[in-house]
């Protein structure tokens, strides 16, 4: 039996595999000692991060910093070129010691893969598109061909998110042909991709109209098997090293790239230091980073405490998004927008009110011509919807101001303005028809200041109604820019994708607000019109 040659290459092939997952197993850094060179993969095809030089060498950004990273681990380097789609599969297959490739941190790369902390570099979903694309929206995308490069982190959510009919290719260099050949209306890609690729000669005409979306750090990655081991450990202090000095900031000075903001507030965290002098980001008792040194869209409940921990907790276990409970700038854009829609609820009542009363007396007592003129002028307010009045005076006369007399105003103002008319010729009508009412009643009755409070008494009804519409109509104030509680909520459901979990805190929220001036102007009614005022 053991001269069976069959018997022999099963028993080399079982040796092989229990001795290569030994070897698999064992720590990594190891490894690389044994070997004396660092294998690095790195892009070759998104300059000016990863690319080939005149002689074909890999060169750019991160090809830089794989070789400060070799150069602190004490290793001699070697760099293969990787793509989006094959990266995570080279270091897997062992390949590659270390991945530098513009991976970007998500929670299902987490899975598969060490990813180091803290991040390196950051980056949104933008899209490059020639001008005749005319694109001013994400919305404008919807439904159309849009290109994308396969593996990118943010394919499937900006299409669930926007319904785009994306067509997907296996690198860039496919993705750049299909968009340059009109095979799509856009190209969904990395912000910082377009920045190096609207700087070729031959792209000059494109140009990446929409904000940046899905903003997502880039992290170094290594095996999973690697997780919590010498290696994780030791690039990640790299990687903390190369902040604190602004060492990236100044390599990415060099490649002539555009500042990151996310650099500059890496930089400042990593540099900042506690009332004692000591450093905010150093590692606590269990070899891991404080909480607010790591990046907040992986933090769990375990991680963090008070409201935060809450937050994440409701996420965890029933799957509701709240981030405005966990996330501090989220909840700070929700706290704003309520804050700007009660100024706004506030200022169209009181503007309401104002000009309903004043259009009232003036027409009663104003002579049959102004009179007639204030009776127009409501009539013409009352029929003109709200939203197409505020797009009038700020785009339409606001645009003759500012060309002819350099004046601008405050959106939120414009809004008060708007509503307040619309809402205070329905007051003088129904401020009218009362009046009319007690001139039937009493002969010899005219409206005045001292017997004004009567006729609101008598129209109460209506005047209520009518102030109940401009308080949900401030919603509207959103279309030209006001930062309100819709305009806050649309924002947060564009960067964190949870429309449907916002959209019903909003119901909520803007119910309890109206529910809240409904029973105030019933207080007020109660206190200033007794029973008896008729």
């Amino acid at each position: 039996m053991s001269g069976n040659p069959v018997f022999r290459i099963v028993c080399i092939l079982v040796l092989t595999t229990v001795l290569s997952g030994r070897e698999a197993l064992a720590d990594r850094l190891d490894v690389i000692q044994k070997r004396g060179t660092l294998i690095v993969g790195v892009k070759s095809d998104y300059p000016p991060f990863g690319m080939l030089d005149a002689d074909g060498r890999l060169t750019g950004f991160e090809a830089d910093l794989a070789a400060a990273l070799a150069n602190r681990l004490g290793f001699d380097l070697r760099l293969i070129a990787v793509t989006s789609t094959n990266r995570l599969q080279k270091l897997e297959e062992g390949a590659v010691d270390v991945v530098i490739a513009t991976l970007g941190d998500t929670p299902q790369r987490r899975q598969i893969a060490t990813l180091i902390e803290p991040s390196y570099y950051a980056s949104g979903a933008a899209v490059v598109a020639p001008p005749q694309a005319r694109l001013s929206s994400w919305a404008d995308l919807r439904g159309k061909k849009v290109c994308a490069t396969q593996g990118a982190y943010f394919n499937r959510p900006m299409t669930e998110r926007f319904l785009l009919d994306l067509q997907i290719f296996n690198g860039t260099r496919d993705t750049r042909l299909a968009l340059r050949d009109g095979r799509c209306v856009a190209w969904l890609y990395d912000d910082t991709g377009i920045v190096g690729l609207l700087s070729d000669p031959e792209w000059a005409s494109y140009q990446a109209p929409l904000p940046s979306m899905m903003v997502s750090p880039w992290a170094i990655a290594i095996a999973a098997s690697e997780r919590g081991l010498r290696l994780e450990r030791a690039v990640s202090d790299i990687v903390a090293d190369w902040h604190r000095s602004g060492w990236l900031i100044a390599t990415e000075r060099h490649w002539g790239i555009k500042p990151s903001q996310f650099l500059a507030d890496m930089h400042e965290l990593w540099s900042r230091a506690r009332p004692d002098g000591t450093p905010v980001c150093v590692r606590l008792a269990d070899g891991g980073w404080p909480a607010e040194c790591r990046n907040k869209l992986l933090l769990t409940s375990t991680d963090v405490g008070g409201l935060h921990r809450v937050g994440l907790l409701v996420r965890e276990r029933i799957g509701l998004d709240l981030t405005i409970l966990y996330d501090a700038y989220d909840r700070n854009l929700f706290l704003s927008g309520i804050g700007m829609t009660l100024r706004l609820m506030a200022g169209s009542i009181i503007g309401s009110l104002l000009l309903g009363c004043l259009g009232a007396l003036v027409a009663e007592s104003g002579g049959p011509w102004l009179g007639g003129l204030v009776r127009l002028t409501a009539a013409l307010g009352r029929m003109t919807p709200p939203l197409l009045l505020i797009y009038l005076v700020f785009f339409g006369l606001g645009h003759i101001v500012v060309s002819r007399f350099g004046w601008t105003f405050d959106g939120s103002v414009i809004a008060i303005l708007c509503l307040s008319v619309y809402t205070g010729c329905a007051i003088v009508f129904a401020l009218l028809e009362a009046c009319a009412i007690l001139k039937d009643r009493e002969s010899g009755f005219s409206l005045g200041w001292r017997t004004l409070p009567r006729a609101l008494r008598l129209a109460s009804a209506a005047v209520v109604a009518s102030l109940v519409n401009a308080v949900k109509a401030t919603g509207m104030a959103s279309a030209i820019a006001v930062p309100e509680l819709i305009s806050a909520s649309t924002a947060i459901i564009a960067e964190q994708g949870n429309a449907a979990v916002m959209m019903n805190v909003l119901l909520i929220v803007y119910f309890l607000l109206v529910m809240g001036v409904v029973q105030l102007f019933g207080y007020f009614e109660r206190r200033l019109f007794p029973h008896d005022v008729l």
